[in-house]
């Protein structure tokens, strides 16, 4: 069976020489401060971001959870579907969570969102940029309109980036209330280590890392990382590999596309929806292809295909 219903990468980023290098010269024996700092460091250098506004976590949902609990209490948003996680962490600690709605065709009125916003008066809204499940970009001046109501009314604005290495450079809104979440899980391959880093300033910086643990990622992961980080010439390679395989993904798609809907996607999977589209995602597992269906009202006509390996494509 071919996997193509985890969003991950179809293949390692590191070879099993580089891993057992990193191995080797992992301490094991001590706590991973140090392996901390280097990792921040070089994350920081490879984006030109400020290393003091950056913090590690167990994955990005472990960031989540702490937003929603140090900063969710007055009432949790975001739009629906979004990333499931988002209500979980939400009930964890029962704060009120709403949504809004997209339309037919999983497109998104921002004015309603902003009108929602002042109705509820929530202290959090979380959105995935690209958006997670439909894979789409949303404009700067939406997230601006987002982000200027949030701060209207004492309240923060998560944007969860997963999957933006996917897609082009993108302008976001800026300042204190605003967080970036992301994760080394997807263009960079390495979801079995679970590395996620939170992206804040100032008094909400200090809010959200208050509650972390002192060693959140072991050594071996850290490392790892860095060293992904390090070698630069196998990372772009490792990077134009899946974009590859996301234009064969797409490629495939664009044959069927009389006969379902295919929203135009910025992440490392396509997004199907419409009368056939279930109907075909069965047809594919039938024949090998493992993929995403949904149990979920909303989401019943939905079938969501991540990349897989160049070989493993039929185009």
């Amino acid at each position: 069976m071919i996997i193509m219903d985890r969003n991950t990468s179809p293949i390692s980023p590191l070879s099993d020489e580089a891993m057992m290098e990193v191995l080797s010269q992992t301490k094991i024996n001590e706590y991973p401060s140090a392996e901390s700092d280097h990792f921040k460091k070089t994350y920081a250098d490879y984006y030109n971001i400020d290393p003091d506004n950056i913090e590690v976590a167990n994955g990005s949902d472990e960031w989540i959870q702490k937003v929603v609990m140090t900063l969710g209490h007055d009432g949790v948003m975001t739009v629906t579907p979004d990333f499931v996680m988002y209500e979980e962490y939400s009930s964890q600690i029962d704060a009120k969570f709403t949504t809004v709605p997209c339309d037919e065709n999983y497109r998104f009125d921002f004015e309603e969102v902003l009108t929602q916003i002042d109705k509820e008066q929530p202290s959090l809204f979380l959105i995935s940029m690209p958006h997670n499940p439909t894979g789409q970009l949303f404009k700067y001046e939406e997230l601006k309109k987002l982000s200027d109501a949030m701060k209207n009314i004492g309240g923060y604005l998560v944007i969860d980036e997963a999957y933006a290495e996917f897609g082009p450079d993108f302008d976001k809104p800026e300042g204190e209330h605003v967080l970036i979440i992301r994760t080394l899980s997807k263009i960079y391959g390495i979801a079995g280590l679970r590395v996620g880093l939170i992206i804040a300033e100032g008094e909400t910086f200090k809010k959200v890392t208050s509650i972390n643990h002192p060693y959140p990622v072991n050594s071996l992961s850290l490392n790892l990382s860095s060293k992904i980080f390090g070698e630069k010439e196998a990372l772009t390679d490792f990077i134009e590999y899946q974009k590859k395989s996301k234009e064969m993904l797409e490629e495939a798609f664009d044959r069927v596309s009389d006969k379902v809907n295919v929203i135009e996607s910025y992440t490392n999977f396509v997004f199907t929806y419409g009368e056939n589209a279930v109907a075909l995602g069965q047809y594919l597992m039938d024949n090998g292809y493992r993929c995403r269906m949904y149990n979920n009202e909303s989401l019943k006509n939905v079938v969501r295909y991540s990349i897989i390996k160049h070989e493993d494509s039929t185009v």
